[in-house]
């Protein structure tokens, strides 16, 4: 059964459009007036800032939209938080702004505290239909909770990737042992991201590990919550019986 129509498709598009359309203008008008005392106008700058608000705003619409693609739920919550843990921190690095630099810094910072917020709604949902839904028992457990706590399992371990790489990008001195600020930008996500998936699934290689008590501190409750999610949660789930159900 399709989720959407065409109508919704159209509309989503045209909001799209409406959306890089604004980008654009925000970034021309912050350039040309901020800016005015640069001799030259850099379309070069203007064109990889209107990128970056573009992609910070494109998760509004797709919420905008109900039911499209995903029905709203867990599943549209589970990707609005892939596409901010993975694809926004890529775009970002491969843009290399410097936003304390740019024009538009403050607007940055705007739009970073919007979707951080959006960020963590999408974990609310995610964890409550994980956690409160089964313990209170408010509806029977159905095959796709299965994938929901497998995806809810790999997002968390993003964002406290995320969490890790914000802790050693705004400290004076290193945070993990392993990580230097000098590597490339997008290698010194990724390693954060490697880190966070070998503490929740306790296998701790030994090669990063925390400095700071914030840091290990962060450690202890990312490990407490891959185990619940893997022994509790799944295990309600697999002795629910849907796995071996032949109806």
């Amino acid at each position: 059964m399709r989720l959407y129509k065409k109508e919704q498709i159209y509309s989503f598009l045209k909001n799209t459009i409406l959306s890089m359309g604004v980008a654009i203008l925000i970034s021309i008008v912050a350039h040309v007036l901020i800016d005015k005392d640069k001799i030259r106008i850099d379309f070069l700058e203007i064109g990889l800032s209107a990128v970056k608000i573009f992609f910070s705003i494109l998760p509004m619409v797709f919420l905008k939209q109900k039911n499209f693609i995903f029905k709203d739920g867990p599943l549209k919550a589970t990707a609005l938080v892939f596409y901010y843990l993975i694809l926004v921190p890529i775009i970002n690095f491969s843009l290399n702004i410097n936003e304390n630099e740019s024009s538009l810094k403050y607007f940055f910072y705007f739009l970073s505290f919007i979707n951080i917020l959006l960020l963590i709604a999408c974990h609310v949902i995610i964890l409550k239909y994980v956690f409160a839904d089964f313990f209170r028992r408010r509806r029977k457990v159905v095959p796709k909770d299965v994938i929901v706590v497998i995806t809810t399992y790999i997002t968390i371990a993003i964002s406290f990737g995320l969490l890790y790489t914000v802790l050693s990008l705004f400290s004076s001195t290193p945070v993990f042992n392993g990580i230097t600020q000098d590597l490339p930008q997008i290698e010194f996500y990724f390693k954060h991201i490697y880190f966070s998936f070998i503490t929740i699934t306790t296998v701790g290689y030994g090669d990063v590990y925390p400095l700071t008590m914030l840091a290990q501190f962060l450690v202890v409750v990312e490990i407490i919550t891959g185990i619940v999610l893997t022994n509790v949660i799944l295990g309600l789930v697999i002795g629910s019986g849907i796995l071996s159900s032949k109806d």
